[in-house]
């Protein structure tokens, strides 16, 4: 399958890797933003794949989009640990820096 070998693909696959190191920072109580961060690059890569399945642009276009709503999602979340004080800037402005390489590449795919 073409998809698993594009840049988008593998630059969410490490995107949800790189959730795991937020996941472990957080503190008991906050399960609902890990669960919240997986499901979101979850469906990065999910409707990524779905969209590539799809013959016509249109549904193709809205499959993409979707993924980059997600997207949008995983930006929130660590936007929302930066605010509680769960991760250093550093590593925020790392990860938003990686979303917005995967947003631009996303809005150009066809």
């Amino acid at each position: 399958m073409f998809f698993r070998t594009t840049r988008i693909f593998k630059e969410a696959q490490c995107l949800l890797e790189k959730g795991d190191i937020l996941i472990e920072q957080l503190p008991r109580g906050y399960g609902y933003l890990a669960d919240q961060l997986r499901r979101a690059s979850t469906s990065i890569i999910l409707n990524f794949a779905e969209g590539n399945g799809k013959k016509g642009l249109k549904e193709r276009q809205r499959f993409f989009g979707i993924a980059k709503g997600s997207l949008y999602e995983v930006v929130a979340v660590y936007d929302v640990a930066l605010s509680f004080g769960f991760i250093e800037t550093s590593f925020h402005e790392k990860v938003v820096d990686r979303c917005d390489y995967i947003a631009a590449m996303l809005s150009k795919w066809k």
